[in-house]
Order: C-alpha cells, then sequence, then structure tokens
C-alpha cells in the first residue's frame, strides 16, 4: 500500500507540472504580446510628439513674422 500511495502522488504531481508549464507558456505568450502592443504605441506617441514640436516651433516662427 505504501508504494502505491507515493505512485498516486507521483502521477498527480506529475500532472499538476504539465498543467503548470502550460499555464506558464500561455501566459509567456500573452506576456509578450502586450509588450510588443506597448512598444508599439510607445513609439508611436514618441513619434507624434516629435511632430508635435516641429509644428509648434513653425507656429512660433509664423507668429514672429
Amino acid at each position: 500500500m505504501n508504494q502505491n500511495d507515493w505512485e498516486l502522488r507521483a502521477k498527480d504531481r506529475r500532472l499538476e507540472n504539465k498543467a503548470l508549464k502550460k499555464r506558464i507558456k500561455e501566459l509567456t505568450i500573452s506576456r509578450d504580446s502586450w509588450k510588443a502592443k506597448y512598444m508599439e504605441q510607445k513609439e508611436v506617441f514618441t513619434e507624434s510628439q516629435m511632430k508635435l514640436k516641429i509644428v509648434k516651433k513653425n507656429i512660433q516662427r509664423i507668429v514672429q513674422v
């Protein structure tokens, strides 16, 4: 009976580890996807900020004339 007990615990642990590995993989994929979206948005924001600075400079030049 003792040997059977550790076998059941080992099987349960193996299934638990398998489920955890699957969940880690899903979370990693999700995190990488959100990170890529963030980096894309950050790039767009930075580009927009640069364009805004150029527009402000041009407006100041127009106002000075």
